[in-house]
């Protein structure tokens, strides 16, 4: 039993070392999604109409780890890293059951721990190895849970109930469990998985119905699809292949290294062994063989080919990329090894096995570096910003809205850094960023750094997005002085090195004064009804015409009238809308001056500190929080949003072990002195 748990932990120790030693970053085009669900999670608690929030197998780890160690780069990527590091140990597990001995299994673990698809997977984040988790562990409760079917089916049904709240395709793997129980007339087993998985679903379809007025959300909204066209479609289904035997779509890089082509190739030599009897026993196809075979080839058949939708019009598919086949590597991964594990059987000795195994991780580990390849050069030049940027402390950040965001919400310190980050939601490509510029450059005080060269994330073709100047139609004015040049990103389709510059305006040059923009009222000559002014403005206010609504809250402004301060508020609010945080907090700061004892003041308060909150300046932010809490007890609405901003800022300081810890230094330093 101790050598099998020095095994196992042998095994986890180098698979997280791996994943971490190549750790990725937030590289995919689904990051900023993912992780603003997960702060609006960790803040406000999940929202169950939403489909991402209803997905809670594919968040809950990251919530756990971000309440705990608080919100960071690591604690976002440290799940999945920990998470896939353990089908090392199933695999191991599974590999003793089949008879392979201790070494042998040792050896196939590190196989699986070390594959390239699965550091590439488990070094980044995505929520579709918390499918594939499901999956292996479905398959390691199968397997080691043979001989007790009753507890085998109720593992399988918590599997795959878990699995169905990560992506509906986990069903996908009914067909193979299907024919296990047919073929092996496991009736038991069979009923006590059936049983299980309605009585599980079943209470969880009345808490959505309890929610939601749905028993089934999932039905109802589902991944975003699209129809192919007929001729499309052998091309379409040629992608996933290619992936795996060929690479990435996007770099010339692989994905899966070598594992399909040894799986393929050992299986040919498998299925030669049935017909050659003077073969050895192990290069003949086995049990172990026939249910890994159903287990990823039933999955990948209707991975491939079932439509995605509900409707048969035509074929319908979601946008084929790598981390959709997630659910499969670790079957296929694990019978890649077994299959190599089996060419060492044919002599007995431990030292061939490791003879033999040996250059095929040394070819894993080589493939994985190739694998993560685009993301290091990424995360790399990414560090090295920062750092600069940091230690700059420039007055004003831009970069690609993106990359700006992190910058802000992920990686500044939140109680040192006062930059104001500007993130332009309406830009992307290269040409729009460069025209935000030259409209804008005015505006920018001087010291402005820019971040350009870094793309957007590494995956999903964002290529083209930022401020990428191979794309601009012109280099950047004298003004911009180059303040560092870094890396290469050489994965892009234009490589261009990933720069840094300050904006240095000449010596008695200044920028052009820029007053607040009024608006027109001549259209509203004549209308000097107060409530038909508020009436007018509201209207288009909640139809989110927030310049025509200004122009009437700005004509109301200016009467001596009840409503006044009403028009006060709506015309600052119209310009948070429009995620102008500094035209708005300029306007709820006048607010705050001429009624300072009106009833929006607690909420003018609250604004204040979500602009300065969006505008990077976090210590501003929770000092004008923590205010509202402290001053206006009796607004419990807007105390309750300024505690939940607190909370948000907390996190990002620590979790609940990191103030543990501190509190704990705190009282031994007190004893100390004391």
């Amino acid at each position: 039993m101790r050598v099998h748990v020095l095994a196992a932990a042998v095994l986890f120790a180098v698979g997280f070392t791996v994943r971490w030693w190549l750790r990725q970053g937030l590289v995919l085009g689904d990051d900023p999604q993912e992780y603003g669900a997960l702060l609006g999670i960790l803040t406000n608690g999940p929202i169950w109409s939403d489909q991402l929030h209803q997905r809670f197998a594919g968040w809950l780890a990251n919530y756990l780890a971000f309440w705990l160690f608080g919100v960071s780069e690591s604690a976002f990527l440290m799940p999945t890293a920990l998470l896939t590091s353990t089908f090392a140990i199933m695999a191991y597990a599974l590999l003793v059951r089949w008879g392979y001995g201790r070494l042998r299994a040792f050896l196939g673990g590190l196989l699986v721990a070390v594959a390239p698809f699965e550091v590439t997977l488990g070094s980044l984040r995505a929520n579709d190895s918390y499918l594939e988790l499901a999956i292996a562990l479905g398959l390691t409760s199968l397997v080691l849970l043979e001989e007790r079917p009753v507890w085998q089916g109720i593992a399988l049904a918590v599997c795959l109930w878990f699995g169905f709240y990560v992506k509906l395709w986990v069903v996908y793997a009914l067909p193979a469990l299907g024919l296990y129980y047919l073929a092996g007339r496991r009736w038991r087993a069979a009923m006590a998985f059936a049983i299980a998985s309605a009585v599980i679903h079943g209470a969880t379809s009345v808490f959505w119905k309890a929610k939601l007025g749905t028993f089934i959300p999932f039905l109802s909204q589902h991944a975003v699809n699209y129809p192919v066209p007929r001729a499309d479609l052998a091309d379409l289904f040629l992608k996933y292949p290619r992936l795996m035997f060929v690479g990435s779509s996007e770099f010339p890089t692989t994905l899966w290294g070598w594992t399909p082509h040894l799986l393929v190739a050992l299986f040919v030599v498998k299925l030669g062994g049935r017909a050659v009897r003077t073969w050895p026993e192990s290069l003949r196809f086995d049990r172990a063989d026939g249910l890994l075979l159903a287990c990823w080839g039933s999955f990948f058949l209707l991975l491939e080919f079932f439509p995605n939708g509900f409707r048969l019009d035509r074929y319908y598919s979601v946008p084929r990329i790598f981390r959709y086949l997630a659910p499969i590597s670790f079957p296929i991964v694990l019978h890649a090894a077994k299959l190599v594990l089996d060419l060492t059987r044919v002599r007995a000795s431990g030292l061939f096995a490791a003879g033999v195994v040996t250059p095929v991780l040394a070819l894993y580990l080589v493939q994985s570096l190739e694998a993560t390849g685009p993301s290091h050069v990424y995360r790399k030049n990414l560090r090295a910003v920062l750092h600069d940027v940091e230690a700059a402390k420039p007055p004003v950040l831009l970069a690609e809205a993106v990359l700006a965001s992190y910058f802000r919400d992920l990686y500044f310190d939140p109680d040192a850094q006062e930059t104001d980050v500007v993130i332009q939601h309406d830009e992307h490509e290269a040409a729009d960023y460069e025209r935000w510029l030259h409209e804008h450059e005015d505006t920018l005080p001087d010291g402005t750094l820019l971040v350009t060269g870094l793309a957007s994330f590494v995956h999903y073709g964002a290529h083209i997005d930022g401020y990428r100047l191979a794309w601009f139609a012109k280099p950047l004015g004298p003004q911009w002085k180059l303040v560092r040049e870094y890396g290469v990103l050489s994965y892009l389709p234009r490589p261009e090195p990933a720069r840094l510059w300050r904006l240095e305006r000449p010596a008695g040059a200044r920028p052009p004064v820029r007053h607040d923009e009024r608006e027109d009222l001549s259209s509203l000559e004549g209308l000097d009804d107060p409530a038909a002014l508020r009436a007018g403005g509201m209207a288009r206010y909640e139809a989110t015409d927030y310049p025509g609504a200004r122009r009437f809250f700005r004509k109301l402004v200016a009467m001596d009238h009840p409503a006044a301060e009403d028009a006060a508020f709506f015309y600052a609010a119209s310009f948070f809308r429009e995620d102008n945080w500094a035209r708005a907090r300029h306007e709820f700061k006048r607010l705050r001056r001429r009624f300072p004892q009106g009833r929006w003041l607690p909420a003018a308060y609250w604004h204040i500190a979500m602009c300065e909150r969006n505008r990077g300046h976090t210590g501003r932010a929770r000092r004008l929080f923590a205010s509202v809490v402290r001053r206006f007890p009796g607004d419990p609405t807007t105390v309750r949003m300024a505690e939940e901003g607190l909370e948000e800022l907390r996190g990002r300081r620590g979790g609940v072990l990191v103030e543990w810890w501190h509190a704990l230094g705190r009282r031994m330093n007190a004893a100390a002195t004391g």
